[in-house]
């Protein structure tokens, strides 16, 4: 019969975030430099904060991570209450994994240094005997550890492990934990990899940037782009890690290879204009549901089914390139969005009435357009922004429900 655990998939997911993100990242990288042929699934906060699954010939490995990012100013010892309540999830996790396989590996990554323990009493009051080097270093290689030492962790972990229980419908793994021999507590030890006084999530991430330069994956039309890398990296983990289905949290191996190669199109972010990730936010705010056809209709009566269909064309072929197109493009369509929009809110504008005034319209909007682009240019890269791209944004932009040429006329 499986045991109820304590639910901690839901813990403050905000705080160190970013490091998780940037340590998932580590750990697919390095499984790629090992064997590129290598399938792996990747999660953040999924059990633990990083779960790091790899398949090699048919067998399956499993390492759950967590992640602690703090300041500084002080070190982590036995005692100390991220270290004890992680030895307590790894240990629900440890039983339960074992449950399908033997492959389970467990770590714990932390910005802390390591500490002497001080106390000697545990919380019920037991007298206990350290041993003279800080526990948590004698756990990082268990080797030269005493039975003696091993025993004191159990108890610790014991304790802890009960008071967590306490008080709570389910007993979890408690009673398997207390009849563990010393030596099977000790192999449970020996799948966890402690990581003391690691890089931050700043240091970090050039690590990481230097890992992607290094990657088998990365060629010649990647020089200069690692940084894009990186962010798609962190925006497909994050997106997934958004998902309510299980499976649907897991990063796969031929995503980060996609990643990779979708990469080679973009061009540098420090030269993108960040506009783009505006598109989304004005997205949510649509109201006007009508298509390019109605609203041409609105205000022109008796506009050819031909014009309304060519004009449909370049609104359909802007979609396309910007499914096709890197980021700039996004930002090239908000651009032209802010052009179009302070021409209709300016003074005078006068809803067409028939298709010479909607020619006059668009040549107004284009030309207004263009010359705003012109003018971010020298600050920005676009991979394209000729006039015709930009005509076929404008009507992309009827189309999608950003624009209308009756919505302010009664303004």
């Amino acid at each position: 019969m499986t045991a109820e655990t304590i639910d901690r998939e839901a813990g403050d997911s905000g705080k160190g975030f970013r490091l998780q993100l940037i340590r998932a990242i580590k750990l697919m990288l390095q499984t790629i430099q090992r064997d590129q042929s290598t399938v792996f699934f990747t999660a953040v906060e999924n059990l633990e904060d990083v779960s790091h699954q790899t398949i090699v010939d048919g067998e399956v490995s499993n390492y759950f991570e967590e992640d602690k990012n703090y300041d500084l100013n002080g070190n982590f010892t036995i005692f100390s209450p991220p270290v004890i309540n992680t030895l307590v999830s790894f240990y629900d996790i440890y039983i339960d994994q074992f449950r399908t396989s033997n492959s389970v590996y467990l770590g714990f990554y932390t910005t802390r240094g390591v500490g002497k323990e001080r106390k000697s009493k545990l919380n019920s009051d037991k007298e206990i005997t350290l041993p003279e080097s800080p526990i948590l270093e004698i756990l990082q290689s268990l080797d030269g550890a005493s039975d003696e030492v091993v025993s004191l962790v159990k108890e610790i972990l014991v304790e802890e492990y009960t008071y967590q229980y306490k008080e709570k419908s389910k007993s979890g793994n408690l009673d398997t934990l207390k009849g563990l021999s010393i030596d099977g507590f000790k192999d449970f030890l020996n799948t966890i990899s402690w990581h003391f006084g690691q890089e931050d999530e700043d240091a970090l991430k050039q690590t990481v940037l230097k890992d992607i330069e290094n990657s088998p994956l990365h060629n010649n039309a990647h020089i200069g782009k690692e940084n894009i890398i990186f962010c798609l990296l962190m925006d497909k983990l994050s997106e997934r890690q958004n998902s309510k289905n299980l499976v649907d949290k897991l990063v796969h191996s031929s995503d980060v290879k996609l990643i990779f190669k979708e990469a080679e199109s973009q061009i540098p972010d420090e030269s993108i204009d960040p506009t783009w990730r505006y598109i989304a936010e004005l997205e949510k705010d649509v109201i006007d549901k009508r298509n390019l056809k109605e609203k041409v209709l609105s205000v022109v009566e008796d506009i050819p089914d031909r014009r309304i269909r060519q004009l449909a064309r370049k609104a359909s072929g802007s979609k396309y390139e910007e499914r096709e197109a890197d980021k700039s493009f996004l930002s090239l369509k908000y651009r032209v969005f802010e052009a179009c929009e302070e021409y209709f809110s300016g003074d005078g504008y006068v809803a067409p009435e028939n298709g010479g005034d909607l020619d006059a319209v668009l040549q107004t909007l284009v030309s207004k357009a263009v010359d705003d682009i012109s003018k971010l240019k020298t600050d920005y890269k676009y991979t394209i922004s000729n006039d015709k791209t930009i005509e076929g944004i404008v009507w992309n932009l009827f189309d999608g429900c950003f624009l209308a040429f009756d919505e302010y006329c009664d303004e």
